[in-house]
């Protein structure tokens, strides 16, 4: 059997901790992030490849919603499958050719 005695358990826990906050950094926000959406010019395709996979989609996927949050670096995309105590909820509406037509970005009040 392995046992650690309570000292170097003790240490242990506390390397593991440093180890694993060393691993979660938080990306840094980027104030040209939303720079490429042009009604009538920008695709849903394009916005795939830009923004990720979105957190929603509705109407049939002509209209994709994406959380995001904000920090002094500008906005940063938060994952689909990631707890988000966000700020704004990006929507975003694509005509039948799958150009957009319209968005809307919607700051939640504090």
């Amino acid at each position: 059997m392995f046992s650690l005695t309570g000292l170097s358990s003790r240490w242990l826990i506390i390397a593991l901790l440093v180890v694993l906050a060393g691993c979660s950094t938080t990306p840094a926000g980027k104030s040209d992030l939303l720079d490429f959406l042009v009604i009538g010019v920008t695709t849903k395709e394009d916005t795939l490849l830009q923004l990720g996979e979105p957190h929603g989609q509705y109407q049939h996927g002509d209209v994709l919603a994406y959380k995001l949050n904000r920090d002094k670096e500008g906005y940063v995309i938060v994952g689909p499958n990631l707890p988000w105590f966000g700020q704004f909820n990006l929507m975003l509406a694509f005509d039948n050719q799958g150009k957009l037509k319209r968005f809307s970005l919607v700051e939640f009040a504090k």
